[in-house]
């Protein structure tokens, strides 16, 4: 079975985990020992300390690495930082980038359509996925602005949301899930019983939470093997074949 993480890191943060990988050679060791044969990865200055930095140190660090897919975090047009949404999105075609994250906690901006309205109207017209940590009072605000834009949220919870994200899973059809947190006894489960599998995607969370983890969750979930592959890799191979640069 094949494994597709689209939510892990590598590089030197601010407050470290226990475990991280420092260079990307250590990230492909860590996914080779897990039987992990492709990620969308970021790298961890585009979070602490900033965009500007990391999105072009991300892609000196991956170049010439096979199954690693680069993904770009974003900053405020408007603020003179970041270039137009059709120059940034220029430069995503110039240098493979088909996924972007948003981490407005940290960077300080709200993630809205005040703020990204003319890129996120771009990203839905192009099909680009924006990820995002499962804050789902920002989701539900993004989504009721933009319900087609294509969104990732990740590492939940390991106590299941349920509560919070099934409602939008039955509102809002571009909107997906990662497994990385998603502990819940039977949870996987019972989503694909009521959803089926195309809303999941595996993740890892790594190295913020251990690769092994999600892998032995999917695998051990009492759903067919169809399901599975579709959760560990065809369901990211199909939303990244429909981007558009």
């Amino acid at each position: 079975m094949e494994f597709f993480d689209c939510n892990c890191w590598f590089g030197v943060p601010a407050v470290p985990p226990l475990r991280f990988p420092e260079k990307v050679d250590e990230l492909l060791e860590e996914m080779s020992f897990c039987g992990v044969s492709q990620a969308l990865v970021y790298h961890v200055s585009e979070r602490d300390d900033s965009p500007l930095v990391g999105n072009q140190v991300l892609i000196q660090e991956i170049e010439g690495r096979p199954g690693l897919y680069p993904v770009w975090a974003i900053l405020p047009s408007v603020t003179g930082e970041q270039e137009s949404p059709d120059k940034f999105v220029a430069r995503m075609k110039e240098n493979s980038v088909m996924v972007l994250r948003a981490f407005p906690a940290q960077h300080k901006y709200l993630l809205n359509a005040n703020t990204f309205g003319p890129l996120f109207e771009v990203m839905v017209q192009k099909n680009i996925p924006l990820i995002v940590g499962a804050d789902w009072s920002l989701i539900t605000g993004l989504l009721e602005d933009f319900p087609r834009l294509t969104l990732i949220a990740i590492s939940s919870n390991p106590w299941g949301q349920d509560r919070y994200f099934r409602p939008l899973i039955e509102k809002y059809p571009n909107l997906y899930l990662d497994t990385s947190r998603y502990e819940l006894d039977w949870g996987l489960k019972a989503f694909c019983n009521k959803y089926g599998p195309e809303r999941m995607l595996f993740g890892t969370g790594f190295p913020d939470f251990n690769m092994g983890g999600p892998i032995l969750t999917l695998l051990q979930t009492d759903i067919p093997d169809e399901y599975k592959a579709a959760i560990g890799s065809e369901n990211l191979k199909r939303l990244l074949r429909g981007v558009r640069l």
